[in-house]
């Protein structure tokens, strides 16, 4: 925009008459406080220092947007500085800024932190004002991340969260200010903000091994697994100092088709002295990578170790079911039902493994039971329906699998009992439609996955 003479001449008066060398002793003095603080490591007197300090910084920038005739900024580096601590020296330059807004100016849609727009002035003087600017914005930076960092401390993180992001507004470049949002926000779960700080940080800083651990552990809760595998990839042995850290590398690996890595990390890990809890994590990428054998001789471990973890019968029946152990998976899941009567899933694998064993009229009744307490139990529908149809009620079965269907229709087996079903009930049209999408899905199921 080109300014007219009598503007430029004007501003650089104002400009010449901005009081640094006033500021600079405020500023000095209100740095030299929250450095005693920070030695003192008392997280309650820095959090007071440093906002006390950005209060100070934040006006003098607005008296910098001012001296620019940046209205607008100006006001709301103002409102800033007085939210954080009452100043009368704020609270004219307010008014003054206010002053000179153009009526219906929206102060929301504002962003202080925007550098203003070139002003005519020499170029000594421009150089002069943004090195004013640029120190400005560090102390403002390192302020808020001094702030964050003491509430952090006192485990305040949605605050401190807060506080990181306008340090990040003034100057994202701030040291360690990354490693700290980072941390901050996977303290309070939020896992994408923490990802995202932390790739930023290992960007800039490839050797902190501890944020590209915790980056790690952060994609892998997002459910991020590839992402996760590779964070974890560079910092292995740190990982693997950390046995929840090393669990969740290698469940990541087994869930990107790396099962023989993740296993080896696995039998690492049930080599050590894990306690039960963490032990449990472990016996998981066992199922995951489909070792079944290690996974039964695992979650038993875990049992036998502490009782009170709840559905270890449970897990070590499952996984006796997928070795085809049904004799052996119906007294662990009988003793998982003991324990916690109820359990829909307990009940249903212990119903398959009495069918798998010719016990059909227990077996049935268990189904049935499995259906009428928890009806979106796909599995459980499926196979009381199918037990009904080779019991020769095609009529009943219908029922229970197009309940299935509903419940999980991309699963094409449950879709050819339905359409057996429909046809030994002389439903030819439903029976037909049945096995057309059986046959999509099947070639569907078929298809390599895209690249």
């Amino acid at each position: 925009m080109v300014l007219s003479l009598t503007r430029a001449l004007f501003l650089t008066a104002m400009l010449a008459a901005l009081p640094v060398a006033a500021q600079e002793a405020t500023l000095q003095k209100q740095l030299a406080a929250e450095q005693a603080a920070r030695q003192a490591s008392n997280p309650e007197e820095v959090a007071d220092s440093a906002r006390k300090l950005a209060a100070v910084a934040l006006l003098h920038m607005a008296q910098l947007r001012q001296a620019e005739r940046a209205w607008p900024q100006a006001a709301v580096l103002y409102q800033h500085s007085l939210a954080l601590d009452s100043s009368t020296e704020a609270g004219a330059g307010l008014t003054e800024a206010q002053s000179h807004l153009p009526g219906g100016t929206d102060l929301a849609s504002i962003d202080p932190t925007e550098p203003a727009g070139d002003i005519p002035v020499a170029a000594a003087e421009k150089a002069s004002l943004q090195a004013r600017e640029q120190k400005l914005r560090a102390i403002l930076a390192s302020a808020f991340t001094d702030w964050g960092t003491a509430e952090a401390r006192q485990q305040l993180y949605p605050q401190a969260v807060e506080r990181f992001h306008e340090a990040e507004k003034w100057d994202a470049g701030t040291p360690g200010l990354m490693s700290d949002l980072g941390n901050a926000a996977f303290r309070m779960g939020d896992y994408a903000e923490s990802a995202r700080a932390l790739e930023l940080e290992v960007l800039a800083n490839p050797k902190d091994q501890t944020s590209q651990l915790l980056l790690g552990v952060s994609q892998f809760s997002l459910g991020n697994y590839d992402a996760a595998a590779s964070a974890f990839e560079p910092v292995g042995t740190l990982a693997m100092q950390d046995p929840r850290a090393a669990s969740a590398w290698a469940y990541s690996l087994a869930r990107t088709k790396h099962q023989e890595q993740a296993n080896r990390i696995a039998d690492k890990l049930t080599a050590e002295s894990l306690q039960p809890k963490e032990l449990m994590l472990v016996c998981q990428i066992y199922n995951v990578t489909e070792d079944y054998e290690q996974a039964a001789q695992c979650f038993r471990k875990v049992g036998a170790e502490d009782p009170s973890i709840p559905h270890t019968h449970y897990l070590v029946g499952a996984a006796l079911l997928r070795l085809d152990r049904p004799n052996d998976a119906i007294p662990e899941l009988r003793e998982e039902l003991k324990i916690a009567p109820g359990n829909p899933d307990a009940e249903y694998y212990l119903a398959y493994a009495l069918l798998e064993t010719s016990h059909r009229q227990e077996a049935e009744a268990l189904l049935r039971q499995v259906v009428s307490e928890a009806p979106g139990h796909a599995q459980a529908q499926y196979q009381l329906g199918k037990t009904m149809l080779e019991d020769g009620d095609a009529s009943g079965a219908i029922m229970h699998l197009e309940a299935a269907v509903r419940l999980d229709p991309e699963a094409d087996y449950m879709h050819y009992q339905l359409q057996t079903a429909y046809r030994r009930a002389g439903r030819t049209g439903d029976a037909d439609r049945e096995l057309a999408v059986y046959r999509e899905l099947k070639a569907q199921h078929r298809a390599p996955a895209p690249h």
